[in-house]
């Protein structure tokens, strides 16, 4: 072959067709009570879930969208089980925790906080949606949670994640589940171990849907800003627990279980 039909053989490729399209990425993150409360039935109902969801959690993304998943247990302390974002294809074990110690929430917001950034967890080179971060809790923090929330609120990933929680039980401080949420509709409350399931199922696939979502154009003009795709997908997700509160809990509000005749499991 000559050399110049080599360099025209060269130049006649187009390097970007070759190369596959950029995906985007969106990580949610599961942070999981596991102080000494959370021992019996409440744990072992939410490893039990967690195990059945994950398959569950594959191609929710739409097309050219990456998944990922990150689990943080915290008791006295936090601790990462997955040491970084991990694809949710590769991700299909899950590793049952065990429960000890107190709730310290307020280490694992901190914690948290270090990890939303591109140096750290959300650091993909492709484009990256803001994360879904669902937290996970049966009492009541026995630390400075307020300095750990204080650092979230500042965060811009977390100012723009979707962020849910999930009582378990009911001595549960449900005025700090509203703060971390910023928005008592994304706050629910499961009685028992079946109820536990049917939440955590619901929430993590259409949490997982909603988060990884592209959102439409709202004029000719351009996209829409950050915090307008963080409010409209915010709106989705109120949208969705409505939903789940009056088919799973029965109930329209948090409030209205007081007034139904509701027993949560032993032990709860």
């Amino acid at each position: 072959m000559s050399r110049q039909f080599e360099e025209q053989s060269i130049e006649a490729i187009d390097p970007l067709e070759t190369m596959p399209p950029a995906k985007k990425s969106m990580v949610i993150f599961f942070l999981v009570d596991t102080s000494k409360s959370m021992e019996g039935s409440k744990l072992e109902s939410l490893n039990r879930v967690m195990g059945d969801i994950l398959p569950e959690l594959i191609g929710v993304g739409e097309a050219g969208t990456d998944v990922k998943v990150a689990v943080m247990s915290f008791s006295s302390g936090c601790e990462w089980i997955t040491p970084e974002p991990v694809l949710i294809e590769e991700y299909q074990r899950w590793e049952n925790l065990s429960a000890d110690g107190v709730t310290d929430l307020g280490d694992a917001c901190e914690e948290l906080c270090q990890k939303l950034s591109r140096n750290s967890f959300l650091r993909a080179p492709s484009l990256s949606y803001a994360p879904v971060i669902f937290l996970m809790t049966d009492g009541y923090p026995t630390d400075n949670y307020k300095k750990g929330f204080e650092m979230l609120k500042k965060n811009r990933w977390f100012q723009y994640g979707l962020k849910i929680a999930l009582a378990i039980g009911s001595n549960v401080d449900l005025d700090v589940l509203r703060e971390f949420t910023d928005d008592e509709e994304l706050v629910l409350q499961a009685c028992g171990a079946e109820m536990l399931k049917k939440l955590v199922r619901e929430i993590a696939v259409t949490s997982s849907k909603i988060g990884s979502t592209s959102m439409t154009l709202t004029d000719a003009t351009g996209e829409r800003s950050l915090a307008e795709v963080a409010g409209a997908k915010k709106e989705q997700m109120i949208e969705a627990v409505q939903e789940m509160k009056q088919d799973i809990m029965g109930v329209d509000d948090l409030t209205d279980l007081g007034d139904m005749d509701i027993e949560f499991d032993e032990g709860w």
